[in-house]
């Protein structure tokens, strides 16, 4: 029988296969990585990315920067959502994982080029992993996880290597995030909730950034004749309209006679000032609503020394509630003084070209608001992303108190010690776990690179350090002084070039983010490597546009060009906005 001419597969479905398939998923992987190296360390640089709708996003988040990509090849777009997942998980290192990933296939490479099979370098980076997950528990840092002093270390250290750290060092941008993260963090539960963290921007001065106990609202008093100003602030929240109601469907009235018009008119009267009345009876001075206010409500309201605010969105009344302690009213008649919330000062003011409300001073606030100002709203973009990679760092920090030193200090360390242990193993393991300890060290590399640094000089130095430091006998650690251990921590210190104790700089990480980080890079490895067949079908030519969600969903639909929003109703997510193709 000829199979020369047999057809196995439909037009359309491109197969690539063995070996071949591989290399294209192993090298897909690589050009990944090799797009955000440049990110890594306090000297790596932003890039630039222009939609198709001409909209310009300068940024220096590598997770972010990976969204906005549109990659064709699956093994790409599996390193995308590795990154996105660390993301998701524990909002920083994202850069890091990518680079990570991006060392382990090009060893990868070169180990199978030796005749390694893939099951048994999956089998080698499995076992190197369990060995640094190990280690890095092993050295890990305890700490309290309401250390002020540490928490700070922790948010200088992520700001350093973000874009607009430039500024966030003269604005006490670490003591504003810290003083703010410690109002609502549960510290016994070990527990903080970042959407319980509200985040405006407006364009302006960057010195202008502060943080607000309680929340700012972007709208204006509702009447000009109300106060612009009310101290000792007892707030109403109601989700429900002060003004005529309408039918949903369509109602028609018959009048027979003129008397029953002036009922009808008198009767929707008085159902209106029996709710303005409820609302003035309940004590309250302040009232945020999420319907409309009838323009005889505000007068009544104006009369008292009221001051309203109507129309808000509903994640802002949550918002509110958490802040001010006052709970959503629905039923106007069954308000009591449970229901009201407090705030020492409620008052408008201009914020740039708008105006604001803020509701400010908050007993034992649930809820705080950081008002970002930046003289652009692209920085403003990236000003966002960084306060709330900052917000993710102490929330992982608070639920699990653990540190290690960053500027590489830590790959580094645990690279010599895997490299020692390898020697211990039998047959071409062995060869595998040298690889994966030589990938770790990829990361201090990358932030010397970027740092223009000799990259051969600074692999030997390191090696040379630790090497002799794992020589010589271990000293017990002192806990009196976290950061004066026995033990040299040494790094990449980018900003003056050269190799330094990175516990003597402050230079920590949460040991929550180093885990994820290894993880997340070798399941990413295995995953990929034990592949060997791959078929693409040509995809179906669709009406709408495709685009990608934050979570690095990808689907297309009618109008998926024009800007657009899928999020829930609450808006919780507080990510970049959506990323269009």
């Amino acid at each position: 029988m000829n199979y020369k001419n047999m057809q196995l597969f439909g037009n359309g479905l491109r197969r690539t296969y063995g070996t071949e398939a591989r290399r294209y998923n192993l090298l897909a992987a690589r050009l990944i990585a090799d797009l955000v190296k440049g990110f890594l360390g306090p000297r790596g640089l932003e890039k630039m990315f222009i939609d198709i709708l001409g909209e310009m996003t300068v940024t220096k988040d590598g997770a972010t920067f990976l969204r906005k990509i549109d990659v064709e090849h699956p093994a790409a777009k599996v390193i995308i959502e590795a990154s996105n997942a660390v993301d998701n998980a524990v909002g920083d290192g994202t850069t890091s994982v990518v680079v990570l990933a991006g060392a382990l296939v090009e060893k990868a490479e070169e180990l199978l080029e030796m005749g390694i099979s893939p099951s048994r370098i999956s089998d080698g980076y499995h076992n190197a992993l369990h060995m640094a997950l190990e280690i890095v528990k092993k050295v890990s840092i305890e700490a309290s996880n309401h250390d002020k002093k540490i928490m700070r270390y922790l948010v200088e250290t992520c700001l350093r290597s973000k874009a607009v750290s430039h500024f966030t060092e003269e604005i006490l941008i670490p003591s504003l995030v810290v003083d703010g993260v410690c109002d609502i963090a549960d510290f016994s539960r070990c527990h903080l909730d970042v959407d319980d963290i509200k985040i405006e921007e407006k364009i302006g001065n960057s010195s202008d950034t502060e943080l607000v106990h309680g929340t700012v609202i972007d709208k204006t008093i509702d009447d000009s004749s109300m106060p612009r100003m009310i101290e000792n602030a007892k707030i109403l929240l109601l989700d429900s309209d002060i003004q005529d109601e309408r039918t949903k469907t369509d109602a028609e009235i018959r009048i027979s006679d003129p008397s029953q018009m002036t009922s009808f008119i008198k009767k929707k009267s008085s159902n209106l000032l029996q709710k303005i009345q409820c609302v003035i009876e309940s004590g309250a001075n302040v009232v945020f609503s999420r319907g409309g206010i009838d323009s005889l409500a505000l007068n009544h309201f104006a009369k008292n020394k009221m001051l309203t605010v109507r129309r808000i969105k509903e994640n802002d009344l949550l918002w509110l509630a958490k802040a001010t302690g006052a709970k959503v009213v629905r039923d106007l008649e069954s308000i009591n003084d449970n229901d009201l919330g407090y705030a020492a000062k409620v008052y408008e003011k201009t914020v740039g070209d708008d105006k604001m409300v803020f509701v400010n001073g908050c007993r034992n606030p649930k809820s705080i608001t950081f008002l970002l100002r930046a003289n652009s709203k692209k920085i403003l973009d990236e000003f966002h992303r960084t306060i709330l990679d900052s917000i993710y760092v102490l929330r992982n920090f608070i639920t699990e108190p653990k540190i290690v030193p960053g500027g590489g200090a830590i790959e580094a360390f645990i690279a010599t010690l895997i490299k020692e242990r390898s020697y211990r193993l039998p047959g071409k393991e062995q060869i595998v776990v040298q690889k994966f300890s030589e990938a770790l060290e990829e990361i201090p590399l990358t932030i010397a690179r970027n740092a223009g640094l000799n990259t051969i000089d600074i692999r030997a130095q390191l090696r040379q350090r630790f090497y002799s430091q794992s020589q010589s006998k271990d000293k017990k650690k002192s806990r009196k002084d976290i950061f004066n251990n026995d033990r040299e921590w040494y790094g990449i210190n980018a900003l003056e070039r050269k190799i330094d104790n990175m516990m003597e700089l402050h230079v920590i990480e949460p040991l929550m983010v180093k885990e994820q980080i290894l993880i997340t890079a070798i399941e990413v490895i295995i995953l990929l490597m034990r592949v060997d067949d791959v078929l693409m079908k040509k995809p179906v030519e669709m009406h709408g546009h495709s685009h990608t969600h934050m979570d690095g969903t990808t689907h297309s639909h009618k109008g998926g060009s024009k800007p657009h929003d899928h999020f829930d109703k609450l808006g919780k997510q507080q990510r970049p906005m959506h990323h269009y193709y």
